[in-house]
């Protein structure tokens, strides 16, 4: 799934396909609760490829546009979310013995962020500071911040 355009496009729904389809729309809590492997994307261009953005729709399920909140039995939390972009889509792949966790012999791509994604408010995943990027391992890309003399 690709949060990011329900995060987009929830307004327009209803005048499209009513208020009860709108809600069902992007069913993320029926997914995971049926035992479906979620993965998420974001079909880049059609959506920037952000994950930030996807990880706080699927736990808040706010409109861009407006903020209302679409399909709220919906919601799934923060690690459900956070499976959807690693251990569920190496799954997919059929890649999850050496990469989608952090574990002794996968591969260790990784985002590090400037906050806790455990206790920040879901509204400011979005704007969190990438610090550094891995990726196989190597640092890819780190954030320079000036020092105060």
């Amino acid at each position: 799934m690709n949060p990011t355009i329900k995060w987009t496009i929830a307004d327009l729904e209803v005048g499209v396909v009513g208020t009860e389809r709108a809600a069902y729309e992007w069913p993320y809590r029926s997914a995971v609760e049926s035992g479906v492997h979620l993965m998420s994307s974001s079909d880049a261009p059609v959506t920037p490829p952000d994950w930030r953005q996807g990880i706080s729709t699927m736990i808040l399920r706010e409109s861009k546009a407006s903020g209302a909140v679409s399909g709220p039995d919906q919601t799934i939390g923060l690690a459900d979310a956070v499976r959807t972009y690693t251990i569920n889509a190496a799954w997919q792949d059929f890649a999850e013995d050496w990469k989608g966790s952090l574990e002794v012999g996968k591969v260790a791509d990784l985002c590090i962020l400037d906050g806790d994604l455990e206790t920040i408010d879901p509204h400011d995943i979005p704007a969190m500071q990438v610090v550094t990027t891995v990726l196989g391992g190597k640092v890819v890309f780190e954030r320079v911040t000036e020092s105060v003399a």
